[in-house]
């Protein structure tokens, strides 16, 4: 028998698309309000493993091709390294460090290493958890 999921690929398209969004704004905003590298890497993994479920482990990585754990060993870089910037201007270690920078048609914004940081764990928590969907999913067969 036949199902028709076209009703279910159509709403996971969407609602990963919606769902990876709001990882990114969390993730942007995590500086300033609730949020930050980890609660955005939690949705993104989220909005992934959706697709996965819907369309199958094998199709998506073989769509999006990326080895997570080059992805948790950047992520792990980005983090050491803000650790460590601070030494190399002659800080204390996980000195952060900012400076603004005015952009024609956006204004003014704030650059700062804290944000590197969260990328850094954005990327780790990203890799670990799809490693782990993805081990878990191929296990089965």
């Amino acid at each position: 028998m036949k199902t028709n999921e076209l009703i279910l690929k159509t709403l996971a398209g969407i609602i990963s698309t919606f769902i990876f969004l709001l990882s990114l704004y969390l993730y942007f905003g995590g500086h300033f309000a609730p949020g930050g590298g980890f609660v955005g890497g939690l949705l993104c993994t989220m909005a992934l493993s959706l697709l996965m479920f819907t369309y199958g482990i094998n199709k998506i990585n073989s769509i999006l091709k990326i080895n997570y754990i080059y992805v948790i060993a950047l992520g792990l870089v980005f983090s050491i390294f803000t650790a460590i910037s601070g030494i190399f201007f002659g800080e204390n270690f996980f000195k952060h460090h900012f400076t603004h920078i005015h952009f024609p048609l956006i204004g003014e914004v704030e650059l700062h290493t804290a944000a590197l940081f969260d990328l850094g764990v954005y990327f780790v928590v990203v890799g670990v958890l799809m490693t782990i969907i993805i081990s878990f999913g191929k296990d089965g067969k």
